[in-house]
């Protein structure tokens, strides 16, 4: 049975996509969802709010605002966002409104009309699925120049989740859970059920089987988990690679807290509005996320078409810093939000063989609002093997070693992506180590990176050759995506010693390392000029001491992260 997967603004352009292929017109009939962004109101005011509570040295550090404020203050003039409604509304979709968003549902046939444009059925070649998306421009009547910042929802294609899964090989060395309470000091870290924490999947319907998370509980030792909420659609029949490791990894190590599963059936800026939409207790207090594509790309459509083309819709640079200040109202509710940093070094995906000298920033991980999290391997020479566990006592686990930057050239399947955001400019918060490391010899020339803008990791954690269970059989996993559930627990493990939510941690991940940088492992060896698909790279950036755009501030050193945040936080 073909499944149809809904149309996606702001993810992989179709010159980059050669999986999918456009197989026919979109039936006329066919029903779609998409959401009309309408103008955010007192933007600056919002990201002063933001900033407040995120900033440990700010009277208002924690003081959290609930959804209704937040939307009250950003809501999109009535009178405007009524003009939108009335006539999304006169070409028959049925749309309900929101603070700055309208949400919409209609036949292809109608959006078709409405934007003078037209709709095809594209495939991927591998899974069979279809999507319905816009190709080449389309309009908007001048009545609603002004009006609308950007549709989404009906263009892009799929992006994927980052990480590469594999058969197990001879001579395997796994991470398990106890490489990870090894290396990062987390023996009798506690987490309490008043913290919830959740891995978030995006695009389609990425689900785990319950079966498989028995069995990874049994064979790697760890306290029994389960996972109190799911959020979106979910088939526990068809367990995928990328959320099987989020759920395994994120309950292994922040055990103790509550669990969620939540599926995005969109995008960014969807999965934003459906947050601070949810209800004050309809939203866990920190979320991982694994996806990611170029922040140049955000909105680019199809080979046809220019991006976030026609009518005076935003552009990618526009879209990105509208989502930015989507997260900072996130933010600003006390949800924290970590992304990883991509899988192909500082070229990214959309550059695979290097033939640009120009780095290529991952988003969500260049937003300043989110925590973005790097991967690191232990060097070939230093790992040290063990392990208690009855998946350790039949096969190599790693029990640590040297850190070092993850890459291919090391023997990973993937490469940390890290660098400098061409949109948004380097935070307060970061702005003396990043002013030290570009001061260095650890970044390409200057033409070749922003160096005005926010650097990116934060943060980093192992990211090579996870075990995971899938499926009844043991599999390996390289990426960020391993990155990112791990510090997500060590996050939440944080917030149960804080006895509340973090927010925007970011910040305060800096304090602490500028009151003791020993709460971070710094990781000083590797780089990531290579991209998964190539090592003929030129330009990249290099680990150096303190804070650098491969694996950021280090990875964590739990009980001096505690420590460090009882000082700042005066606990």
């Amino acid at each position: 049975m073909l499944r149809i997967v809904a149309a996606l603004a702001a993810l992989a352009a179709a010159t980059a996509s050669p999986m999918w292929e456009k197989v026919s017109r979109a039936p006329k009939f066919e029903t779609i969802d998409f959401t009309v962004a309408t103008p955010i109101s007192n933007a600056e005011g919002l990201q002063a709010a933001f900033d407040a509570v995120s900033n440990p040295g700010s009277s208002k550090y924690g003081m959290f605002m609930t959804k209704a404020e937040i939307n009250e203050m950003t809501a999109t003039p009535g009178w405007m966002k009524n003009e939108v409604l009335t006539w999304l509304q006169s070409h028959g979709h049925s749309c309900s409104a929101r603070s700055d968003s309208i949400k919409c549902r209609g036949s292809v046939g109608a959006v078709e009309k409405m934007l003078s444009a037209r709709m095809h059925t594209y495939q991927h070649k591998k899974s069979g699925d279809l999507v319905h998306q816009l190709d080449g421009s389309y309009t908007f009547p001048a009545s609603m120049e002004g009006k609308i910042d950007f549709v989404s929802g009906l263009q892009g294609f799929p992006a994927e989740h980052l990480g590469r899964a594999r058969k197990v090989g001879a001579g395997e060395q796994f991470t398990v859970p106890e490489t990870l309470v090894s290396t990062y000091n987390l023996q009798g870290a506690k987490g309490s059920s008043s913290i919830t924490q959740a891995a978030a999947e995006f695009q389609g319907y990425p689900a785990y089987a319950q079966d498989d998370l028995t069995t990874f509980i049994q064979q790697t030792a760890i306290p029994t988990f389960s996972i109190a909420k799911k959020i979106g659609p979910f088939n526990g029949n068809e367990p995928q690679p990328e959320s099987t490791l989020d759920v395994q990894y994120l309950g292994a190590v922040g055990g103790g807290n509550t669990n969620w599963y939540w599926t995005e059936q969109g995008w960014m800026f969807e999965f934003a509005q459906d947050l601070m939409n949810a209800g004050e207790s309809g939203t866990p207090d920190i979320i991982s996320m694994s996806y990611g594509w170029d922040e140049e790309d955000q909105c680019q459509i199809s080979p046809s078409a220019p991006p976030c083309a026609g009518g005076g819709v935003a552009g990618s640079k526009a879209f990105v810093t509208r989502v930015n200040s989507e997260f900072a109202k996130v933010g600003l509710n006390g949800i924290t939000l970590a992304a990883s940093s991509g899988d192909s070094g500082a070229h990214g995906r959309t550059d695979p063989m290097c033939q640009n000298p120009v780095t290529s920033p991952a988003y969500p991980a260049a937003s300043p609002n989110v925590l973005a999290v790097g991967a690191t391997q232990f060097s070939a020479a230093s790992i040290k093997t063990g392990g208690s566990s009855p998946f350790c006592k039949s096969n190599t686990c790693k029990m640590g070693g040297d850190e070092i930057v993850c890459s291919t050239k090391t023997g990973a399947l993937i490469v940390s992506g890290g660098g400098f955001s061409n949109v948004a400019s380097t935070p307060s918060y970061q702005s003396s180590q990043v002013s030290a490391y570009i001061s260095g010899s650890g970044v390409p020339a200057a033409g070749d990176f922003n160096a005005t803008g926010r650097g990116y990791p934060d943060v980093a954690a192992l990211g090579h050759s996870y075990y995971i269970q899938l499926n009844g059989e043991a599999m390996a996993v390289d990426g960020t995506s391993c990155s990112a559930p791990v510090f997500s627990g060590v996050l939440g493990l944080l917030a149960a010693k804080k006895g509340g939510k973090l927010g925007h941690v970011a910040p305060l991940l800096y304090k602490i390392y500028e009151a003791d940088n020993s709460a971070f492992n710094d990781v000083t060896q590797g780089d990531n000029f290579c991209t998964e698909s190539s090592c003929d790279c030129t330009t990249g950036f290099k680990a150096t001491k303190g804070w650098d755009a491969t694996t950021g501030l280090g990875t964590p050193n739990f009980p001096k992260l505690a420590a460090g945040m009882a000082k700042v936080l005066n606990l």
